[in-house]
């Protein structure tokens, strides 16, 4: 039998094309046997297909013998495999093939005896290491009756399909301009009811240096230029609200002016704005503690019929112990400074963004970050971790997500396709890509409505996976 199978696979060249042009069959042996529950599945570093025979209307003459070869070949006609032969032997064949200890047989031979007018279904599984030109392979099946390598008595049938779908990655758009901001917080102390900026006071060494270094690491950038620095300033509540708004203005001022000196830095580049009493910033400490009274005290922060003061001293007169606490622990920290350094980068080629990306990725575009991408092969670690980085830069933008979950897919990584495509929005592009999730996923009902919708939005692409679908 080994030599029968060197004689068809000199002979199968000549009918392959014709059996790849075929629609996959359900039947054999001239519909005697029906294929059911054609499944493959790559697992791990696996492929694994399955199929079963059912036999019920299959009659055997009593000398009479099948042999079915399983073949894994892919579209170009370039790799194949061979899986294990299966072996139909009707009873005189049996005793045959069982008195021959299978010498005439390749190893992992499946032998089944026929019996016939009885119901017998074949189940079939076999297991081959996964390779990546088996993504759009088909499952061909030659026929072989009297399993002799005869090819007048082969027939060549295409049983299954693997077609992985058309991923509907998209380029993203080109900025006109890189505009990018870098911001932080800064708690300068000052005196109480004092402007003057003291550098050396309390913590002012280590807030201040926060603020300079943030600036210089744009300043000193080759590749950046400063737009803009914008400074906010925040009081607390506990004095009356004209004199935070004095403080808070004017301290911002200071710091910007001393900043401005220091870095020597042209004034134009600065915008100065304060807030004279941070309440949300009181809001959001008591939201997220366990203080007493908390519902009543949200209440009283949360009532714009009041203003400012009046909220105060309700907030002191009703809840005076909590209004301790918060007045030591909370109140310092809702007197700080928020600074906002925004910039322009220059565009890069694709050779500098590859170094970018490791070091600064926030200075690439979505489509810098793409075109570094497009130099690796698509499914590659290299690119898929252009992908990651590029979803962490934009985690709201549309085709930063789409790109990620097209991604995440052809890793088999299905729920962290779907997390990425649920931020996505609605749009064609997001249905096209969720038709393919739900290809994969096997919901191939869900999938045609993705698609056909993405198709009806002017996602013309869609129509690929449809075809793969159908």
């Amino acid at each position: 039998m080994n030599k029968c199978i060197s004689i068809f696979s000199l002979a199968f060249l000549f009918v392959m094309n014709v059996a790849a042009q075929q629609e996959p069959v359900s039947y054999l042996a001239g519909k005697s046997i029906r294929l059911k529950q054609k499944v493959v599945e790559h697992t791990d570093n696996n492929l694994v297909f399955r199929v079963d025979l059912q036999l019920d209307s299959l009659e055997l003459p009593s000398n009479g013998r099948y042999v079915f070869t399983v073949l894994l070949r892919d579209r170009n006609n370039e790799n194949n495999v061979e899986l294990p032969q299966i072996v139909l032997n009707s009873r005189k064949q049996d005793i045959s093939y069982r008195r021959s200890g299978y010498k005439n047989f390749p190893d992992q031979t499946i032998a089944f005896r026929r019996k016939n007018h009885t119901a017998q279904t074949l189940h079939y599984e076999a297991v081959v290491p996964y390779m990546d030109w088996m993504k759009n392979s088909d499952v061909e099946l030659i026929e072989d009756y009297c399993g002799c390598g005869d090819v007048l008595n082969q027939n060549v049938s295409l049983i299954h399909q693997l077609r992985t779908p058309y991923m509907p990655y998209l380029r993203p758009h080109a900025e006109a301009q890189k505009e990018r901001q870098e911001e932080g917080r800064a708690f300068i102390d000052f005196p109480v009811d004092q402007i003057t900026l003291y550098p050396d006071y309390r913590n002012n060494p280590r807030e201040l240096s926060k603020i300079i270094q943030t600036i210089n690491l744009v300043k000193e950038d080759k590749n950046t230029s400063i737009t803009g620095i914008r400074i906010h300033g925040f009081a607390s509540p506990e004095s009356p609200y004209e004199h935070n708004a004095y403080l808070a203005e004017n301290r911002a001022r200071t710091l910007k002016d001393y900043v401005r000196q220091l870095l020597n830095l042209d004034d134009r580049l600065f915008t100065v704005d304060f807030t004279p009493e941070d309440w949300d910033g009181l809001r959001h400490y008591v939201t997220e503690s366990g203080l007493n009274h908390k519902t009543e005290i949200l209440k009283i922060i949360d009532d714009n019929s009041l203003e400012p003061d009046p909220k105060e001293w309700r907030l002191k007169s009703t809840y005076p112990e909590e209004y301790r606490m918060m007045l030591a622990n909370w109140y310092p920290a809702l007197r700080h400074s928020d600074y906002v350094v925004t910039y322009r980068v220059r565009p890069f080629s694709v050779e500098e963004a590859k170094e970018i990306l490791k070091t600064k990725p926030q200075q690439l575009s979505l489509e810098e970050m793409f075109l570094v991408a497009q130099t690796y092969e698509p499914g590659s670690q290299e690119f898929n971790e252009v992908m990651e980085i590029a979803v962490r830069m934009f985690p709201d933008d549309e085709t930063a997500n789409i790109n990620a979950a097209c991604s995440q897919m052809e890793q088999g990584n299905l729920d962290a396709a779907g997390r990425y495509l649920d931020k996505a929005g609605d749009s064609p592009q997001v249905l096209h890509a969720k038709g393919v999730l739900a290809i994969l996923q096997g919901d191939y009902q869900k999938a045609r409505d993705f698609l056909n919708r993405a198709k009806a939005g002017g996602e013309m692409d869609a129509e690929k996976n449809l075809q793969i679908l159908n």
